[in-house]
């Protein structure tokens, strides 16, 4: 059970990695940003195209430090089974995958935008199948 929870993780991790570091690269808003207030990067006003760039840079350092947190937690006391990492990894994983899905849901339940809800789901469900697997 060591082994899935350890791949349910890997995966939550990797997935907070590349968002990390695709909202710490990108110069303008996501596809779904564009569909969310129904206009092009373009036309947003640029003290506007600020405070969007920095909220993602906000939201992107806090998926790559949650992705290299998991990373190194899975690879050292993890594997050992300390009690504290198999509690700390859970909810370093649950934190960013619930606010992730709150944002997500916000956006596309409130705007046109298609923002990866789905995906936040699927680490909020790998996040507690790896915790359950972790106590087994």
């Amino acid at each position: 059970m060591l082994i899935v929870s350890s791949v349910c993780y890997g995966v939550v991790a990797l997935i907070s990695v590349v968002f990390g570091v695709i909202y710490l690269t990108r110069d303008q808003f996501m596809p779904y940003h564009s569909l969310a207030l129904a206009k092009p990067w373009t036309e947003v006003e640029p003290n506007i195209q600020t405070l969007i760039l920095a909220l993602m840079r906000v939201a992107g350092g806090g998926f790559l430090a949650t992705g290299i947190a998991m990373i190194v937690l899975l690879l050292i006391p993890f594997q050992a089974k300390e009690p504290w990492a198999i509690y700390s990894i859970f909810i370093i994983a649950l934190i960013t995958a619930l606010g992730s899905a709150y944002g997500t849901f916000l956006v596309k339940s409130r705007t046109p935008g298609n923002p990866p809800f789905k995906l936040s789901l699927v680490s909020v469900i790998l996040s507690a199948t790896a915790f359950i697997c972790s106590l087994v």
